[in-house]
């Protein structure tokens, strides 16, 4: 079994995740998988306009643990009955969003293995559930509604284009079209300069009166 070190690097390099028992991140391993988050989020960030983010440790650590449980819920024997439990406990804020992106952004391809193999299980629910809190990552899923947090990203300029540019790639589904100023203006500049429509976001739901 290789350390969560091994796997990580390898899962973020090539894409591949090999698991042969159930992942596992001790307190010991932390620095070198902080080291390894940090070095990743830095060249993620050079892609992302606007102003600089600071790396958050915590959160980027969370999600790389989430990546890899799900990945092993996919594969794990039948004799493994343990609960799918995947979770973030961090706070979105703009810095969270792009940290935990580091490995979120490959949760959807585990999110399409898991729904084809069992429409609406446990696994492909808990990762739409994650996929939707996060929406820098959820947007490259191929996921129907809306994200349950809003793509603002805290008014991040760069996080906005990045988020537009995915969702005009993966075909603009119209849940996840920002509904809001300035994240929408900034949608509807990366769709102008593709030459294509932004689709209309969904009307906002009413206020109820007391």
């Amino acid at each position: 079994m290789p350390t969560f070190r091994d796997w990580l690097e390898r899962t973020l390099s090539r894409g591949e995740s090999v698991l042969d028992a159930p992942p596992a991140l001790l307190p010991a391993d932390h620095a070198d998988v902080d080291d390894l988050l940090r070095a990743a989020f830095a060249t993620h960030a050079l892609d992302v306009a606007g102003p600089s983010l600071e790396f958050d440790a915590t959160t980027a650590r969370e999600a790389a643990l989430a990546l890899a449980r799900a990945c092993w819920f996919l594969v794990r024997p039948p004799e493994d009955t343990s609960p799918v439990k995947l979770l973030l406990t961090a706070s979105p804020t703009p810095a969270a969003h792009l940290s935990a992106d580091v490995s979120l952004r490959l949760l959807p391809a585990v999110h399409r293995r898991a729904s084809r193999r069992e429409p609406g299980g446990d696994l492909a629910r808990q990762i739409e559930a994650l996929l939707r809190q996060w929406p820098l990552s959820g947007v490259l899923a191929d996921l129907e509604g809306a994200p349950t947090t809003a793509p603002e990203f805290g008014g991040h300029a760069g996080l906005q284009l990045l988020y537009a540019e995915r969702l005009a790639a993966t075909g603009g589904r119209v849940g996840w079209v920002p509904v809001s100023s300035p994240a929408r203006d900034r949608a509807e500049r990366v769709y102008h300069g593709l030459g294509k429509p932004l689709p209309a976001a969904p009307p906002e739901e009413p206020e109820p009166h007391a």
